[in-house]
């Protein structure tokens, strides 16, 4: 009996001993159940009022990068679902509303001649200096010269900025400038290389946009007006600014609707203008991101710069602004400027050889409707 009495209150006690065991987990797990939620909330707090400040408040940088991030996002082809996707369409509406375009501007190199400057040389007498240079100089800029064909009259350097890298080309002879057009107009473009081949060209860049459906256009489709040694091809738009040359063979930049009033010989639509009378005409990223840039720029004697800045590539060069793209043709005493298409499309080739890093998946870069080239001597 006793036996019995003694088993049945050590059951009592292991039971109740289990009991407050697992009155103690399950205490343990409340705990860790209220503090997970805490934390949670705390996040979710943090996240909303992160995002409601980022949205609704413009707080100093912090709303300057996002709409740098807005704008980079809705100037791409394929990809404004970035933008639309994290920020109310009122915002985006409200950023890309100061996009310049400068339409309407126009803006005309004059150059001098020698009997108006003894200083400024002629083509054929080194226009750029390139008899006392070799590859690996720093060019008058301050930047790395990669390319010195004295033949062709043709300088190439390096130009870096603190999100991109690129490459500048100068050309001693605006004269021998021209745009090229596919041969397959309305099927597709040629890349850039062709071009090229085709046109017996030292140099080229690419020009005009094109119809992209969903970054996969064939580049048979132009976007505006071109004309290649006076012929068209398309047709004017006002939502883009003229980059052309005359038949002086000044380079004309902005609002241009009669091309044939200006003597145009050889151009192609796109914005916006960057320097008129040698100053900018924008600051910072002026609507258009960070992107990848192709951009052509006269000097007062008349030397053409072709500006190829990569992007969307991390690690080796994110893009560009517009104002960027300024700074750098100012540093070479660019006088005109402007801006042709950009994103996948900015490239440039020398002599058989792609001299940039395209953000197309292609390393020969995109079909193009057109291009600015430099004729062989």
């Amino acid at each position: 009996m006793s036996d019995i009495m003694l088993n049945n209150t050590q059951d009592v006690v292991v039971i109740s001993r289990r009991n407050e065991r697992r009155k103690r987990r399950e205490q343990q797990r409340r705990k860790r159940r209220k503090k997970i939620s805490i934390i949670f909330i705390s996040i979710f707090l943090l996240i909303s009022l992160l995002y409601s400040s980022i949205v609704f408040v413009d707080l100093p940088y912090v709303s300057t990068l996002r709409d740098i991030y807005i704008e980079t996002a809705m100037t791409t082809a394929d990809h404004k679902w970035l933008a639309t996707y994290f920020f109310p369409k009122s915002l985006i509406d409200k950023v890309m509303n100061k996009k310049i375009s400068n339409l309407d501007v126009v803006a005309v190199t004059e150059i001098k001649h020698d009997e108006e400057d003894k200083n400024i040389n002629k083509a054929n007498d080194d226009i750029l200096n390139q008899k006392g240079l070799k590859v690996g100089d720093l060019d008058y800029a301050g930047n790395k010269i990669v390319v010195n064909d004295i033949e062709q009259g043709i300088i190439i350097s390096e130009v870096k900025g603190n999100t991109f890298n690129g490459r500048i080309a100068l050309i001693d002879d605006p004269g021998r400038v021209f745009v090229g057009v596919t041969d397959r107009k309305g099927v597709s473009g040629r890349f850039i290389l062709d071009y090229l081949k085709m046109y017996n060209a030292v140099l080229g860049v690419n020009a005009s946009g094109f119809n992209d459906p969903n970054g996969h256009g064939s580049g048979g489709s132009i976007v505006g007006l071109t004309y290649s040694n006076g012929e068209k091809w398309g047709n004017y738009t006002p939502v883009y600014g003229t980059i052309a040359f005359d038949k002086e063979n000044r380079l004309i930049v902005g609002g241009i609707k009669d091309w044939d009033k200006y003597n145009i010989r050889d151009g192609a639509q796109f914005s916006p203008a960057l320097i008129s009378e040698g100053k900018k005409l924008l600051k910072g990223s002026a609507g258009w991101g960070l992107q990848p840039r192709t951009v052509i720029g006269q000097r007062a004697d008349g030397v053409v710069m072709f500006l190829v800045i990569d992007g969307r590539q991390p690690g080796h060069s994110i893009g560009a602004t517009m104002e960027d793209c300024a700074n750098v043709l100012l540093s070479y005493g660019a006088v005109t400027a402007g801006a042709c298409d950009g994103g996948s499309s900015s490239i440039m080739a020398y002599d058989g050889k792609i001299m940039t890093k395209c953000s197309s998946p292609s390393k020969v870069g995109r079909l193009l409707p057109n291009a600015f080239l430099v004729k062989r001597k």
